[in-house]
């Protein structure tokens, strides 16, 4: 059996153009990881090579090698992403997930084989991700990778980032093989953190707001009662 590191969650990215979608969830002292890959078929390579090109069990940290095996089979002390396959008709879209634990983050593979130089730190209740500004590697390795979209999602509170672009609580950036830019990004996973409309959460947004309405709904009836009185 040969042993090799794997670059990247998928075995070969050459065999044709694809994209890749990494959905990074921060919630619960998780991080939940989810990786997209959607790969076409042409006239080189059907939907069935395709198909059998990209791995079942892919270790979630990239310290632990790949072992090849005919067929492709787990090992009892290796942690696995959880692979999902989903037909597209001319081609196949690949999802490897996996829920780290806030602490192990820094060692997964997608970001430790990612970058040339990268920095994760969990201090505090503060998360702290920041990678070198040459872009993503795997474009060097793969020549056909056309595009990567990093998506981080978090109610908790962000103190700084350097995002492409910022939805609500989803924070992007887009990778292609002329970037030349970093990831950075600190958020606070503390209670005085985790907010939902900016600074203090829904469930006491909603108690703050129906304590609001009782007052006004007394004040008001005060107020009736009042005139009613001075009228008589």
């Amino acid at each position: 059996m040969k042993k090799k590191s794997l670059m990247l969650i998928l075995l070969i990215f050459m065999i044709s153009g694809c994209s890749v979608e990494v959905n990074v969830d921060i919630s619960d002292n998780k991080i939940k990881e989810s990786n997209d890959i959607t790969v076409l078929e042409n006239a080189l390579y059907t939907k069935e090579i395709l198909r059998t090109s990209f791995r079942d069990y892919i270790p979630i940290y990239a310290s632990d090698l790949i072992v090849d095996t005919i067929p492709d089979q787990p090992f009892s002390d290796i942690l696995y992403y959880n692979k999902k396959t989903t037909d597209l008709e001319n081609g196949y879209k690949f999802n490897y997930s996996y829920d780290f634990d806030v602490d192990k983050y820094g060692d997964a593979r997608t970001i430790k084989d990612g970058f040339r130089d990268y920095s994760y730190t969990y201090r505090n209740d503060v998360i702290s991700l920041s990678t070198d500004d040459e872009g993503l590697i795997y474009f060097d390795e793969y020549p056909l990778l056309e595009e990567v979209t990093v998506n981080i999602k978090t109610d908790y509170l962000v103190e700084e980032n350097n995002a492409d672009k910022v939805n609500g609580n989803t924070y992007t950036w887009v990778f292609n093989k002329d970037s030349k830019k970093s990831i950075k990004i600190v958020v606070d996973t503390s209670e005085s953190g985790n907010r939902v409309l900016g600074i203090i959460n829904v469930s006491t947004v909603i108690t703050i707001g129906i304590v609001i309405g009782i007052v006004l709904v007394i004040l008001i009836l005060l107020l009736i009662r009042n005139r009613k009185n001075n009228k008589i």
